[in-house]
């Protein structure tokens, strides 16, 4: 799984399932290897001056050329 991660990525994980608890250090410490921060995924999201398409893409409401 951390082989296709990249900047900006999004990781989701279930609580409550088995072995979430138990890989999340490994992960993390990958991550942080990686020269990656992780941030909740609100932190992602530009929220003035851009709407959200119906693919899940950010767009600028008013693009400069």
């Amino acid at each position: 799984m951390t082989s296709k991660v990249k900047s900006g990525s999004i990781i989701q994980f279930h609580t409550g399932t088995e072995h979430t608890a138990e890989a999340l250090p490994e992960i993390l410490d990958y991550l942080k290897q990686a020269g990656l921060k992780p941030v909740c995924v609100g932190e992602l999201i530009y929220k003035n001056g851009y709407t959200i398409d119906n693919n899940g893409l950010q767009k600028a409401e008013n693009p400069t050329s």
